[in-house]
């Protein structure tokens, strides 16, 4: 009996270890949004309400981009991505900042017809404002 309490009290206390807190899974449902809306539906009127006020925007190639740049730049972008993978998420939230990095690959095709894998390094910079985390930094890195 002892034995089946003891393995119980594990199984409970690591289960709660990967429990994720009410901002941590509407984090993670923000990243994927961004995601799914950057590469796939570019929609300018979600990229607005997922961007903050003042946000930043660098691309893995080293352009940084303001809210306003950001957001006319990917609802025009006419490349097709396929592929499209976000994994290895983490959170790191303080009060109202939050820190979320995660790996990004895909197959771009451009309107030309030219073909670039994809395979970043994400850090994203998330604050809350006005009620909702929006993202406040992105940045890029190309991963080799």
């Amino acid at each position: 009996m002892k034995k089946i309490t003891l393995i119980a009290t594990f199984l409970m206390v690591g289960l709660t270890c990967f429990a994720q807190s009410k901002d941590e899974k509407k984090l993670v449902e923000r990243t994927y949004l961004l995601s799914h809306t950057i590469f796939g539906t570019k929609d300018s009127i979600t990229l607005e309400d997922l961007f903050a006020k003042k946000a930043s925007y660098g691309h893995s190639g080293g352009k940084v981009e303001t809210r306003e740049e950001a957001v006319a730049a990917i609802s025009k972008n006419r490349s097709v991505y396929t592929d499209t993978a976000v994994s290895s998420i983490k959170v790191i939230i303080e009060n109202n900042v939050a820190v979320v990095r995660h790996l990004f690959k895909a197959t771009e095709t451009s309107n030309q017809g030219k073909v670039t894998l994809l395979n970043f390094t994400m850090m994203l910079v998330w604050i809350k404002e006005k009620g909702a985390w929006r993202l406040m930094g992105r940045q890029a890195t190309k991963l080799l």
